[in-house]
């Protein structure tokens, strides 16, 4: 790469031409000079964040033409440079090794310089840099960039902060940074660990900035201070040690037993194996280079040894966490439903703040993906994590520069003409084996990062397309690891594999099948066609074909599936495709009519109060001769044909359904709480509620998407209640059969959702208004001051009392309490659900759970025992941060009734018990 080419910043005739329009325009000189002082800068700093981007070179030969190009801009260019390498830090953290090489390259040849003048006579004529200068601006640009650190730590920007410590550790074994310094640095990020209360996801990025730091610094550290090290290593032992039962309630694999035996071997833990590769440093005191670390220094001459010309890192105290106000009722959520609920969710979720550690899944042995318990093994995978994150805006960068990542390591991390089932040769020496397969790797981390429970840190739409973008870019390669990973996956289904992380998988297969022409080998999935219906891996086949179909169509899906997918007893594949049923369309039926008059009303786009009188008048009538049915009876047959005829003219398209809700709204509301008597109970209204819900439940019975998608509508519209909906996810269970699927989960977590978002949003409103009122006041205050002078301040009879609330902040406050309620209300539903469903009497969850080793023979009810309890402990970790709120009230009213199943199944109890207790960090 050349970093000479159009040196002044120009870019051809045409730019000069540019150039002497606004000269003529502008009066010229000055604003030539401007602009040619900008475009340097600009191509400065670009030309450093492009350092041997160019995939036809070698990073490590680029280092000393790279040197000398950022020589001649010094001092003049030091910001634009420290603004540079800040960003690349930052940004390209594979670079972070060259950047650190560069930099102290140039340290010690300033400070070198200095020393011996005639040294370095030559390399100044050739540069035309005065050593001095060159001195100077290497100090510049040291010093910027330690200001810039201070302000990642001021605004807690902690992956920043992560990266420049890694930065800093590289300097350190130059001894371009002092390491008494950073042995202080990471001193103060070791304290957060020991605040009081700190929280979890302070934490453990507080730990992660002392991890990585020591990896990255070699053996400069524990040379320099070995004890303070050693203190640092056993600070983060410690932290890791506590974590214990966390770990346990967000193992991708669930213990069958589901007690707390720890994490299994397909699981890691990042702490875990961070400690394992400090440790495994410590073994070695730490003089056993990181195997994959390249070593850009390398490159350059031995410099001379500067002794105590090292620039010192500020001594810091890490600010305490700043905590939004809505940090309580929102919490992070991996929603993607649609309504007024959405910004915020996904508002929540570009705050990515993560409250259980990261235990993810392995899926191919250490030979072929880095075992991350190891120096360098961890140090890749910790990149391409960084990767993952920082390039979430661009994924088709992300996927360029992921397959590019081989360049930026040292030489034999990467095999990329390796096989999965290759077999290494075993040599018995100190480094560490390497020659990874970089495909393998890749579709690990994507994957093992989307399957983060409770919730991933983007939204898996993301790491679907990236891997997709993967396949595009090499398929040859990344092909056979998808498919690897597939069937690994798959082989984890039945044997623990966590109910959210299967759906999860689910939705991703069914996905990169679309993009792929729907071709998979389904044949080696036949045997299993024989399983219980709530068997995982038979669980896994139909949802994915429902979700195949949703992505296309019922026949082309048929046309892909092998003859024994299509036959009705395994009932994995739909026999029709889905539509809605309309069950008044028979002219057998006895209301036929009744409906059909109602059906061409609303097809005719007829007023909304003349079909709402019609309504009115059949209930009417039905209750007269010759159906003679009770008033109730007459209220449920109009609420049926009613939500019906709607359903019907708008199963057109969503757009038709939307048109249909929105002009006949009245009509739906009056079904939903208006009854023949003279004042309907609160007993009426959630049974009508709970109608209208069975109602569009079995119009849709061939399609949960659209079930979903109208009871979000119906709750958009306050037609019906979060609380509701979540009743009704729970509803046809009887106390001693426990049973709750995906599609089931879907809906209770979409309702539960709802009810957060619009506490989130009436939370919103409450502060806007407030901070209207106060704006308001303060300009009034300030205006009455300016009128009458230092003679009559006293103006606090013509503003508003604080004590007396506006109508605006009245309603505001209203609304909000009256949507904590309704909260509270849905949340305290569910959890009495999963209550009833698993901590009844009868229900064997226990005893289902001990026969874990002979899962072979289970059938069906303990399948679904199982499910049920795998969505259970999801509902307590996704929504502890709520959950946490209304505590105490959860706790008598709903874990109270646990106290009558300790007399005959104290185990079920504890177990239930222990769950909770595990995700609201009460242990």
């Amino acid at each position: 790469m050349s970093y000479y080419s159009n040196r002044n910043g120009g870019g051809g005739r045409r730019h000069h031409r540019d150039d002497r329009r606004q000269n003529h325009r502008d009066g010229g000189h000055h604003h030539r000079e401007a602009h040619h002082v900008d475009n340097t800068e600009t191509k400065l700093r670009n030309n450093i964040l492009k350092f041997a981007d160019d995939i036809n070179t070698d990073p490590s030969s680029e280092l000393p033409r790279f040197s000398n190009y950022l020589r001649e801009h010094l001092p003049a260019h030091s910001a634009t440079i420290a603004e540079g390498f800040r960003l690349g830090v930052t940004e390209q953290p594979y670079k972070i090794p060259f950047y650190a090489g560069v930099l102290s390259h140039l340290h010690n040849e300033a400070l070198n310089s200095s020393i011996d003048p005639e040294a370095s006579g030559d390399n100044a004529l050739a540069t035309g840099v005065n050593e001095s200068d060159l001195h100077v601006g290497v100090k510049a640009v040291i010093e910027d960039i330690i200001k810039g650190f201070q302000g990642y730590l001021d605004k807690l920007a902690w992956r920043e902060l992560k990266l420049c410590a890694c930065f800093f550790a590289h300097l350190v074994q130059t001894h371009t940074i002092s390491p008494t310094s950073l042995v202080s640095l990471l001193q103060s990020f070791a304290s957060v660990l020991d605040e009081p209360g700190v929280s979890f996801d302070r934490a453990h990025q507080a730990a992660l900035c002392v991890g990585e730091a020591l990896i990255h610094s070699g053996s400069t550290l524990y040379t320099h201070d070995t004890a303070a090290v050693n203190d640092l290593i056993t600070s983060l032992k410690t932290y890791s040690d506590g974590l214990k039962s966390l770990r346990a309630a967000v193992s991708p694999i669930v213990p069958g037993s589901g007690s707390d035996v720890g994490l299994e071997p397909e699981c890691k833990e990042t702490i875990i194996s961070l400690v394992s590769a400090l440790e495994h440093l410590r073994g070695t005191s730490f003089t056993v280079p990181v195997a994959s670390l390249p070593r850009p220094q390398e490159a350059f001459t031995t410099p001379k040894t500067i002794g105590a010309s090292s620039f010192e890192l500020p001594f810091v105290l890490v600010p305490p966490e700043a905590f939004e106000l809505d940090d309580d009722m929102s919490g992070p959520s991996s929603s993607t439903t649609a309504g007024p609920s959405s910004a915020y969710t996904y508002k929540a979720k570009s705050a990515f703040r993560q409250n259980f550690p990261y235990v993810y899944l392995s899926l191919f042995p250490d030979d072929v993906t880095p075992n991350d318990q190891t120096p360098g093994g961890y140090v890749v995978r910790s990149c391409m994590i960084d990767m993952l994150n920082i390039f979430e805006v661009n994924r088709k960068e992300n996927a360029r520069l992921t397959l590019d990542l081989p360049r930026w390591f040292h030489a034999r991390t990467f095999d990329r003409d390796r096989q999965v089932d290759d077999e290494d040769d075993n040599d018995n020496t100190e480094v560490e084996k390497m020659e990874w397969n970089l495909e393998c790797l890749a579709i690990e981390t994507i994957l093992s990062t989307t399957f983060l429970l409770p919730v991933s840190p983007h939204l898996g739409a993301y790491y679907y397309a990236l891997i997709t973008d993967l396949c595009k870019l090499s398929p040859q390669t990344v092909g056979p690891a998808v498919g690897k990973s597939i069937r690994r996956l798959y082989k984890f289904l039945g044997n623990g594999l966590d109910v959210e992380v299967a759906k999860r998988f689910a939705e991703w297969f069914a996905i990169h099948m679309s993009n792929f022409s729907f071709n998979w080998v389904w044949k080696e999935w036949i045997p299993d066609l024989s399983f219980a219906q709530a068997h995982p891996q038979k669980r896994f086949i139909k949802r994915a074909i429902e979700l195949e179909i949703r992505l296309s169509y019922h026949d082309r899906i048929k046309g892909s599936l092998p003859a024994d997918f299509l036959e009705p007893e395994p009932n994995v594949f739909p026999q029709e495709p889905p539509a809605g049923d309309y069950e008044y369309d028979s002219t057998d039926h006895p209301y036929h009519n009744e409906a059909e008059a109602l059906l061409n009303l609303v097809r005719g786009r007829s007023k909304a109060d003349e079909v709402l009188k019609h309504a009115e008048s059949m209930r009417n009538n039905l209750t007269g001769p010759p159906t003679n049915l009770s008033p109730h009876m007459a209220a449920t047959v109009v609420r049926s044909i009613s939500m019906q005829v709607l359903l019907h003219v708008g199963s057109r398209s969503f757009s038709h359904f939307l048109n249909a809700i929105e002009r006949y709204l009245s009509l739906l509301r009056s079904i939903s709480n208006r009854e023949p008597s003279t004042s309907s109970s609160a007993l009426d209204v959630t049974q009508a509620k709970a109608e209208i819900l069975d109602i569009a439940s079995r119009y849709w019975r061939r399609s949960s998407q659209m079930v979903a998608i109208v009871f979000d509508k119906l709750m958009q519209y306050q037609v019906v209640d979060p609380e509701d909906v979540v009743s009704w996810s729970f509803r046809g269970q009887s106390r001693d059969h426990a049973r709750l699927s995906a599609k089931e989960w879907d809906i209770l977590k979409a309702a539960l959702e709802k009810a957060n978002g619009r506490v989130l949003v009436a939370k919103g409103k409450v502060q806007s208004v407030k901070k209207v009122e106060e704006d308001a006041k303060a300009r009034l205050k300030a205006k009455q001051g300016g009128d009458v002078g230092d003679e009559g301040m006293d103006v606090e009879t013509s503003v508003p009392e604080d004590s007396v609330q506006s109508q605006a902040l009245s309603a505001a406050l209203k609304a909000h309490a009256t949507l904590t309620r309704d909260q509270k209300a849905a949340l305290l539903q569910a959890l009495d659900g999963f209550i009833s469903a698993l901590g009844s009497p009868g229900t064997k969850i226990c005893e289902h759970l001990e026969s874990w080793s002979s899962r072979e023979t289970w059938e069906q009810e303990e399948w679904e025992s199982w499910e049920t309890y795998g969505w259970y402990r999801q509902f307590c970790r996704e929504f502890s941060p709520q959950l946490k709120v209304y505590m105490n009230t959860l706790e008598s009213i709903s874990l109270s009734k646990l106290d009558a199943l300790d007399a005959t199944d104290q185990a079920a109890s504890k177990l239930l018990r222990r769950v909770w207790s595990v995700a609201l960090d009460q242990e």
